[in-house]
C-alpha cells in the first residue's frame, strides 16, 4: 500500500511539474510571437534575422536573408508589398515534444492583409480572373482594388517556433511553406507531419466557420 501510495504522489508531482514547464514555455512562445510582429511593424530586419531558425543560413546567408525581407516591406521597381503595422490575432498551438528528434516546437497561426502594387504590369478582366484563381490556390483571397494593385488576405498563416541542439536551447522561428523543397531540407520529417496536420485542422475550421456565417 505504501509504494502504491509513492507512486501515485510521484506521479502528480512529475504531472504538475510538466503542466508547469509548459505554462513557462508557452509564456515565453507568446512573447516571441509579440516581438515578432512588433519587430515586423517597427521593420527591425536584423532582429527578425536573429529570431531565424539557423538551418536557414545553410540555404542562403544572413546577409542575404536581410536584402530579402527588406526587398519584400520596401519593394522594389517591380513590385511593392504594403504590409499594414499591426499585430493581428493570433493563436498558439499546444507544446510539441519530440524527443526521437531532440526538438521542441509549436505553432503560431494568423491571418495577414496586405496590399500588392504591380509597377509594370496591369491585369484586364481575364487576368483578373487568371490571378484570383492562381493567389486562391496558394490560401489568399484576392480583390482588386486598381488595374495593378490588389488587396490580399492571407489565412491561416504558420509561423513555427522551434528549439533543439542547433538552437542551443533557445526558442527561434520558421515560416511554414508547403510548397518550397528547401523547407523539406531544413526540417526534421515528425515536425513537418505535425505542422501539415495543424495545416489542415486550421483550414477545415475556417471552413466550418465561414459555412456556420452563411447560414
Amino acid at each position: 500500500m505504501l509504494r502504491y501510495l509513492t507512486c501515485i504522489f510521484l506521479f502528480f508531482v512529475v504531472s504538475n511539474y510538466a503542466q508547469e514547464s509548459d505554462e513557462n514555455e508557452k509564456i515565453k512562445i507568446n512573447a516571441i510571437a509579440k516581438k515578432m510582429f512588433v519587430d515586423m511593424n517597427n521593420r527591425d530586419f536584423d532582429a527578425i534575422i536573429d529570431m531565424t531558425y539557423p538551418k536557414v543560413f545553410n540555404i542562403a546567408s544572413k546577409e542575404q536573408m536581410k536584402t530579402v525581407i527588406k526587398s519584400t516591406f520596401e519593394g522594389n521597381e517591380e513590385l511593392t508589398i504594403g504590409v499594414p503595422k499591426t499585430i493581428p490575432d493570433y493563436k498558439i498551438s499546444e507544446i510539441y515534444n519530440n524527443e526521437k528528434e531532440s526538438l521542441k516546437f509549436a505553432f503560431v497561426s494568423y491571418n495577414m492583409r496586405m496590399k500588392m502594387t504591380f509597377h509594370k504590369q496591369e491585369f484586364d478582366d481575364e487576368s483578373k480572373k487568371m490571378m484570383i484563381t492562381y493567389m486562391k490556390s496558394k490560401g489568399m483571397d484576392v480583390k482588386f482594388i486598381s488595374k495593378n494593385s490588389i488587396d490580399v488576405l492571407m489565412q491561416d498563416r504558420i509561423i513555427i517556433i522551434i528549439k533543439d541542439k542547433l538552437t542551443k536551447n533557445k526558442w527561434t522561428m520558421i515560416n511554414y511553406d508547403s510548397d518550397s523543397p528547401l523547407f523539406y531540407q531544413m526540417i526534421p520529417s515528425g515536425l513537418i507531419e505535425e505542422a501539415k496536420k495543424y495545416k489542415q485542422d486550421l483550414m477545415l475550421e475556417s471552413k466550418k466557420n465561414s459555412e456556420n456565417l452563411k447560414n
